[in-house]
């Protein structure tokens, strides 16, 4: 699975696309605010609507001209939500912004390449959401609008509820090309391991604390439930670092690792490190025993399957996911519980990317960039609105109790709650531990920013090269880092083809790109 930046967003394709099939459930800060009707009715809503521009004030958003826009999404739409989006959403949007969207989906296969790559390069209008690195190879093909203009005028109550760092995260060269969406605890994403909690006490044990508690867990249950798998995924780089090295490992992209322990802006090779061996040892060592099911060398989708109908037993974890994931798998099995442990971390801070969701792009040839841009205030603007975009109807799609909880009453999805997060505006279900809560409080609490946050790569002058080292990762290193297969068999051909890719060109270039932004990055 290709690893992303910590938007890996992360962002991560296997990562994020748990959010999606687990059919995410609520989430939010208790005492949340504005209990309202529909929000398209509410004063609040139509604050900024159309007869608020005014055409010859640069600093006023214009909203004279109606316009149509093209949403992108890489999940199904709902029942409920085409609903939402031909009714209320179709006038709140059309009051707020005076425009008209049509909300186009297509699988998460299509993210970061296939079909958006298409629309992008002939030149299609629309807008969806990136990750630092897809943004960076799509901004040097000259393939995304720069926003910049139109931060300020259009999106005021966004640049308020999400932090300016996330939004340095999606600047090159100085220039806004995507919107930061969400405001939550991120750190660490991926680093935890999310184990079936109901299991683990059915089967005698209370927590985990090492890569040897984690495989004790599978082997009892497995004694117990032979038909079910252990790790459902082939990615464990993160969840596993603190057991294979003493380091405190990040990851730029696939080829390249930073040591956040290190004050120096040293890039690691990934593949050519003692690390990598011994980590690709423990993935190979997993599948050899069942931990990694061997139907998952042609058939990842399933292992997400098998995470959703609850027969898997562990899966990588962050700070929201096992309430993200909790909806889906209850479904299956009522008395699921999900929980967050890391394996040997010790004394090592967690490594926070930024604050933010995700973010958004606008193709390069949008007729009105700027009305995307107010477009994307909206799903941050108030608790209104929020509600409205990720719960759908107060009192028709959910409830909320007098303590700021959650109930909905539909299992249908609207926005994907995941994409939403913002600790200004999240509510949490009823169903939510208030341990949880409070520990979700404090998830950040040891957190450093990464050295490479704000860092994006201007792959221009290797483009040829990382292209070709994308095709050697996918056919010679993943099989390798997932463990299908052994390392000392099969790693020394796959290091010739990344050399012969241009590996060595490739990683000098990003450390000169890196060490030249670092020197004049500011220090804390």
């Amino acid at each position: 699975m290709v690893r992303r930046n910590a938007s890996r967003a992360l962002l991560a394709l296997v990562f994020t696309l748990t959010l999606v099939l687990s059919a995410c459930s609520s989430k939010s800060n208790e005492g949340g605010a504005a209990e309202s009707g529909s929000p398209a009715a509410s004063s609040g809503a139509a604050s900024s609507g159309a007869a608020s521009s005014d055409a010859n004030d640069a600093s006023k958003p214009d909203f004279s001209e109606p316009v149509k826009l093209k949403l992108l999404f890489y999940t199904g739409q709902s029942k409920r939500m085409a609903e939402l989006a031909g009714n209320e959403l179709k006038d709140l949007v059309k009051k707020e912004i005076n425009a008209e969207i049509e909300y186009v989906y297509l699988p998460w296969s299509e993210y970061g390449g296939g079909k958006t790559d298409l629309m992008l390069s002939s030149g299609e209008e629309f807008a969806a959401y990136t990750d630092i690195n897809y943004m960076s190879k799509s901004v040097s093909k000259g393939l995304y609008a720069d926003l910049t203009p139109y931060v300020d005028t259009y999106a005021p109550d966004l640049k308020s509820n999400v932090a300016a760092a996330s939004f340095d995260a999606f600047k090159q060269n100085g220039k806004q090309y995507a919107i930061p969406v969400g405001n939550r605890a991120s750190s660490a994403a991926f680093y935890s391991v999310m184990v079936r909690q109901d299991l683990l006490e059915e089967v005698g044990m209370k927590t985990i604390g090492s890569l040897a508690d984690l495989e004790q867990y599978y082997d009892k249950v497995h004694a117990k439930y032979p038909d079910m798998i252990g790790f459902a995924s082939t990615d464990a780089t993160y969840m596993l670092m603190y057991e294979y090295t003493d380091q405190n490992l990040n990851w730029i992209n696939n080829f390249i690792a930073v040591n956040e322990a290190a004050k120096d802006d040293k890039l690691i090779s990934w593949y050519e490190t003692p690390e990598f061996k011994k980590y690709a040892g423990l993935m190979n060592g997993w599948y050899k025993k069942g931990i990694i099911p061997k139907y998952a060398v042609t058939n990842q989708p399933q292992l997400m399957s098998d995470w959703n109908a609850g027969k898997a037993m562990f899966f990588p974890g962050t700070a929201t996911r096992p309430i993200e994931g909790i909806a889906g798998i209850t479904k299956a099995v009522p008395t699921a519980k999900l929980q967050n442990y890391f394996l040997s971390k010790n004394d090592r801070p967690k490594i926070s990317r930024g604050t933010y969701n995700t973010a958004y792009f606008v193709s390069a040839n949008a007729k009105h960039p700027e009305r995307y841009v107010a477009f994307f205030n909206l799903l941050q603007k108030n608790q209104e609105l929020y509600d409205l975009f990720t719960y759908g109807i107060k009192d028709k799609d959910y409830t909320i109790d007098e303590n700021g909880r959650v109930t909905k009453l539909t299992s249908d999805l609207f926005l994907d709650d995941w994409m939403m997060m913002n600790d200004k505006f999240m509510r949490f279900e009823k169903s939510v531990p208030d341990d949880f809560i409070e520990q979700y409080k404090h998830w950040d609490d040891d957190a450093i920013l990464s050295k490479t946050a704000g860092f994006n790569f201007d792959n221009t002058a290797v483009k040829n090269e990382e292209s070709k080292l994308n095709g050697v990762y996918t056919e010679f290193i993943a099989p390798i880092s997932s463990g299908f297969v052994d390392y000392d068999t099969y790693f020394p051909k796959a290091l010739d083809k990344l050399k012969a890719a241009g590996l060595d060109k490739y990683i000098a270039e990003y450390q000169k790109q890196f060490s030249a932004w670092y020197a004049n990055k500011p220090k804390s």
